[in-house]
């Protein structure tokens, strides 16, 4: 076959024509890479099955949760805080709730922590028993009554019940008992009622320990205030009905008897300390009153004149405002010395009277400090008392010792520092009296002596009558059987379950599973090192992209433009459409610029076309070489791609395979594999021997000949520079497939005399290191590198980071490299 001739000059890419100013390539936007929301939506169709499994297993296992949890019934109470101590009492009580509001924070929100307290869940826990659990969730607490764990009961015990026709049995670790249905059946400390026969054979109830159902209960319980009145109501959720209101009326009920309890424990201390100042006080006016008869028998002065009766009046007030002060400050010290000196028993008998004294009631220092008190006592004392008592010698008790010997010691120095007080107001009247009594120098000495024995009569009466009228108050107090709550709606038993939200859930479930997916599906975006995107390879290489190669489509209906054309190897067409060595001719599809040449992949190709013939504004271009870093990348049908896209162009475009090692264009074009460029190069053949017509006019195809037993030296020969310049003379454009650049030196000796290399990079596949390496390898030897092509961007990335670069040689022949 004779050589081509030369273009005509008007043919050649390097003429001196009009051309674009100096300046880097220019890069073709794709619209189906973006940045913002395009790079968004392209990340989750990248990973959508990711995505998919997440958001799978998220509403799987919330779904399970949630049809498969035991329905949940929330019983409700209402109480209101009154002060109905006070209306019954006619206003002879002084208001506890207005009291405590006026000292320390809302008495609403106060009276809530002391309905959640241990002491009133406890007692809640003991009058239900609730410290029997069932195992099994289907059991309900409502199927029994009037049930009852004693304090002996080990922890830990189960309690067996058996339901019969007839009655109940009940079994514990050492005792066996039946009862008829209704009737009482009790064993080793545990006693229930069972009205009527369940609709399950038989239970088996394990015992809690006393604090754990107290810590149960208390988690469950809920209180809330209604805004703006002193309404609470009181909530306890359960999967029984019945146990949930059993225990918000129990809790209501226990919370009002010790409201009541602690008002007339209150009351009682206050009536005790006022009946011991009423009989002391009226010890002191009978005697007043016989010190005064005998005065008046002996100095025989039964009136006195005016003027005594004016001065009189005008010192009677200090005089009682001065015996009050001396009376409470003397019943003080008596007090505070008892508590001092007294016996246990008698030191707090006065200590409760000295707090409730109507002087030191009024201070929010010792009523809080008492209170404390009372406090560490009850503990001490629950840790002392009953079957499992704590010695004196227990860390805590000793602890709460110390904390009780010095709360008391602070409600002594407080009292004393009140004490000290009032003696100061005595001294105070004290001068005032003095100068009072100045005044009554000037008259009679009887009359002196009766007035101050009148003026002590009367004084003592005053005070005498006051403590007869609060000893009164005090008993009416103690006598009422009412507190400070009220139950105004006592709790039914519910009759429907409370909302689950299953749908709410469900779609928090999803939107948390979609919000997990697309967190992972970024994050392996992120981890991943490969080259994904037009601006990874501009970041990694410092090169322009030339263009984005679409995914190929294997299908079966792709319409060729024009009939393949080959030839074998004695220059006649092949009869059979087979290749050398019987082998079958390529598939088209690879081909897409002539299998569909409307379409994005054909599309692609004319795009890096007219990129590098633009990029000829840095020089002329007639030699390319196209590579890659690593096999699998596509080279081979990027070259063949681009060859027919120069052809289809109008120019002169030869295709050569210098892949020596592992050629595949002889079969991509169904062309014979001998004679081929080894030939050419060895001189064996000239250039019109090894030639070949491409399926499209102005392409022509060489083969890579005989494979030699040295690739590299073959290449970097004169002889292939001398090949290669008579190629270039005879054809516009001549474009050589190499082999990957990790895999051989091969493409770097070819791209150090071509004008320009095309890096063609496979998305997902392609690792950022080996691009880089693979640009570095191509600068030392001074090849020129015109930019990279982005292959198959919207095909699934691959998450592997392992490629056989150096496996290359022992691949097959078919391979796309």
């Amino acid at each position: 076959m004779r050589a081509p001739d030369p273009v005509a000059p008007n043919r050649l890419p390097s003429d001196p024509e009009p051309r674009p100013s100096a300046g880097p390539a220019p890069v073709h936007p794709d619209p189906s890479y973006g940045t913002g929301l395009k790079e968004f939506v392209g990340v989750l169709r990248r990973h959508w099955l990711l995505i998919l499994l997440v958001v799978t297993a998220s509403m799987g296992i919330t779904g399970y949760v949630v049809y498969t949890a035991a329905p949940v019934y929330r019983a409700t109470a209402v109480i209101r805080l009154i002060d109905q101590r006070r209306a019954l009492t006619g206003g002879l009580e002084d208001a506890a709730l207005e009291r405590v509001a006026g000292v320390s924070n809302d008495p609403l929100l106060s009276e809530i922590q002391v309905l959640k307290s241990r002491a009133v869940v406890g007692r809640v826990v003991d009058r239900l028993g609730l410290r029997l659990a069932a195992a099994d969730p289907e059991f309900r607490f409502g199927w029994l009554e009037e049930v009852h764990v004693g304090p002996d009961v080990v922890d830990g015990d189960t309690v067996r019940l058996e339901f019969g026709a007839a009655g109940v049995r009940l079994r514990t670790a050492g005792e066996d008992v039946r009862a008829p249905y209704g009737q009482p059946a009790e064993a080793g400390g545990v006693r229930v009622v069972v009205p009527r026969r369940p609709p399950v054979e038989s239970a088996s109830l394990s015992v809690l320990p006393r604090e754990e159902a107290v810590d149960h209960v208390i988690g469950t319980l809920r209180v809330r205030a209604r805004e703006r009145t002193n309404v609470l109501d009181l909530e306890y959720a359960a999967t029984d009905p019945v146990l949930a209101q059993r225990v918000v009326n129990a809790a209501a009920e226990v919370f009002k008897d010790a409201n009541v309890l602690a008002a007339q424990d209150k009351s009682r201390r206050r009536r005790e300390f006022v009946e011991e100042q009423l009989r002391r006080t009226d010890s002191i006016v009978s005697d007043a009153q016989g010190a005064l008869s005998d005065f008046q028998s002996r100095e025989q002065v039964f009136s006195s004149s005016e003027k005594f009766a004016s001065e009189q009046r005008a010192t009677l007030d200090l005089e009682v405002r001065r015996e009050e002060m001396d009376t409470e400050r003397r019943t003080l010290e008596s007090l505070l010395a008892t508590v001092q000196r007294g016996s246990p028993s008698g030191s707090q008998a006065a200590l409760r009277a000295l707090v409730s004294s109507p002087t030191l009631a009024t201070s929010p220092v010792i009523q809080n400090l008492y209170s404390q008190l009372a406090q560490y006592e009850a503990r001490r004392d629950s840790l002392t008392a009953g079957s499992e008592a704590s010695t004196s010698t227990n860390p805590d008790v000793q602890r709460y010792e110390s904390l009780i010997a010095s709360t008391r010691t602070q409600v002594a120095s407080a009292a004393r520092s009140h004490i000290d007080q009032l003696a100061a107001r005595i001294r105070v009247l004290d001068q005032l009296r003095a100068r009072n009594a100045g005044k009554l120098e000037g008259l009679p000495q009887a009359q002196a002596e009766e007035a101050r024995l009148v003026q002590n009569v009367e004084t003592m009466r005053g005070v005498s009558e006051q403590l007869r009228e609060e000893y009164q108050r005090a008993r009416i107090a103690e006598a009422v059987e009412a507190g400070h709550v009220e139950i105004v709606d006592a709790a039914a038993v519910p009759r429907t379950p409370v909302s689950t939200g299953r749908g709410a859930k469900l779609a928090l479930s999803l939107m948390l599973g979609l919000l997990l997916g697309s967190g992972g599906a970024f994050m392996i975006e992120h981890l991943t090192t490969s080259i994904r995107r037009r601006e990874d390879i501009e970041a990694v290489l410092n090169v322009p992209s030339l263009a984005l190669i679409p995914q190929i489509s294997n299908g079966k209906e792709r319409r060729r433009l024009l009939p393949f054309a080959h030839a074998n190897g004695n220059g006649r067409g092949s009869a059979n459409g087979a290749g050398p060595k019987g082998r079958p001719q390529a598939a088209a599809t690879d081909l897409v610029t002539l299998a569909d040449g409307r379409s994005a992949g054909a599309e692609a190709y004319r795009t890096l076309r007219t990129n590098l013939i633009f990029s000829q504004s840095r020089g002329p271009l007639r030699t390319v070489v196209v590579t890659s870093a690593a096999p699998g990348d596509g080279k081979t049908t990027t070259a063949s791609n681009l060859a027919i896209a120069f052809a289809q162009h109008g120019l002169r475009a030869v295709l050569v395979d210098c892949d020596l090692r592992r050629p595949r264009v002889d079969g991509l074009f169904a062309i014979p594999k001998t004679p081929g460029l080894t030939e050419l190069v060895l001189g064996h053949n000239t250039l019109g021997q090894v030639t070949r017509p491409g399926p499209v006019q102005g392409l022509t195809v060489i083969p890579s000949g005989t494979q030699p037993p040295n690739p590299s030296e073959l290449l970097g020969s004169d002889a292939m520079r001398e090949a290669a310049a008579e190629l270039s003379a005879a054809f516009d454009v001549v474009v050589f497939d190499t082999p990957p650049l990790l895999a051989a030196a091969d493409a770097a000796i070819v791209g150090s005399f071509a004008d320009g290399v095309v890096l063609v990079v496979r998305a997902g596949r392609t690792e950022r290191g080996a691009a880089q390496q693979a640009s570095r390898q191509l600068a030392a030897v001074g090849a020129k590198l015109l930019g990279a092509v982005l292959n198959d961007p919207d095909a699934k990335m691959s998450g592997s980071g392992e490629y056989g670069y150096y496996s290359y040689y022992g691949g097959g022949e078919g391979a796309d490299r």
